[in-house]
């Protein structure tokens, strides 16, 4: 079987812990566009945080942001197929956090939110920094107004060091929203409608692709709706044990280049001939 199109995961996946593509991935990908592989990235970030490293791999289709919350395209620069978070369940939402003392971050149609400074905030105005990204952080500390003033939700991250407080919190919002780890210290909150593999359908389904014609490339639970849909799912060294598990095979950890060694095969083979338990 020939694959047709790569969806990769930023963040733990692509990006090292510099914040960095190495080379042999960024020729890998190069290489992949110019055989005619679809190729796009998916992640948890808002599309401003993306858009420098789309630029850089010099890609042109949409992009899955927010892990599923909406598709932007880079052509149009235009927001698509989006799942915001409604009113009610953000008022709600943003109340429990309140209340249990929960860091969160707001993603929005107008902007990036928070209630308050956090070792989160500041890490995503490093981020922008370091890759020129255009973001606007608000501090808006009355909740009414921060409910009122961020617009369309797409996703509430909660940050906290205290894990076992955050699983126990995923688990409890598991009924009204899509709630998960993307990091052990970090949980993705968006609608119920919003996963990267929902997203990941729509986007296969405008560029006319078989999910069984698709590689995606992952480290953490919020990358497992892809990985249920895809023919060739494929996990970092670095991955999550439940994404791990999930996976046809494992590649070197996200400041490795296994996901272009294996690219490279895959674009010079035509196809993937190789045992689940092989390691690149």
């Amino acid at each position: 079987m020939k694959y047709q199109a790569v969806m990769i995961d930023l963040d733990g996946t692509l990006l090292s812990d510099a914040e960095q593509i190495c080379v042999t991935n960024k020729q890998a990908i190069c290489l992949a566009v110019n055989n005619g592989y679809q190729v796009s990235l998916a992640s948890g970030r808002p599309h401003q945080l993306m858009m420098p490293y789309v630029d850089q791999l010099q890609l042109s289709l949409p992009i899955i942001c927010c892990n599923g919350a909406y598709i932007y395209d880079p052509k149009t620069q235009r927001v698509q197929h989006q799942h915001t978070i409604s009113h009610e369940s953000l008022t709600g939402l943003l109340s429990l956090l309140n209340d249990g003392h929960f860091d969160f971050t707001i993603y929005s149609s107008k902007g990036i939110f928070a209630q308050k400074e956090s070792t989160h905030t500041k890490g995503l105005e490093k981020k922008a920094e370091v890759i020129n990204a255009a973001m606007e952080l608000q501090i808006i500390p009355t909740l009414t107004e921060l409910i009122a003033r961020s617009g369309d939700v797409y996703k509430v991250l909660v940050s906290s060091q205290d894990k076992e407080s955050l699983n126990q919190l995923r688990d409890s919002l598991q009924t009204h929203f899509q709630a998960d780890l993307s990091t052990p210290n970090k949980l993705d909150i968006t609608s119920k409608a919003a996963t990267k593999g929902h997203a990941l359908q729509q986007w296969l389904n405008d560029q006319n692709i078989s999910s069984h014609n698709t590689i995606a490339f992952g480290d953490g639970d919020n990358d497992a709706s892809m990985f249920r849909l895809v023919g060739e799912p494929v996990a970092m060294a670095n991955a999550s044990p439940a994404l791990k598990g999930m996976a046809n095979l494992i590649v070197t950890n996200n400041n490795g280049c296994g996901i272009g060694q294996y690219l490279r095969l895959i674009v010079q083979e035509g196809q993937h001939t190789c045992q689940n338990t092989f390691s690149y």
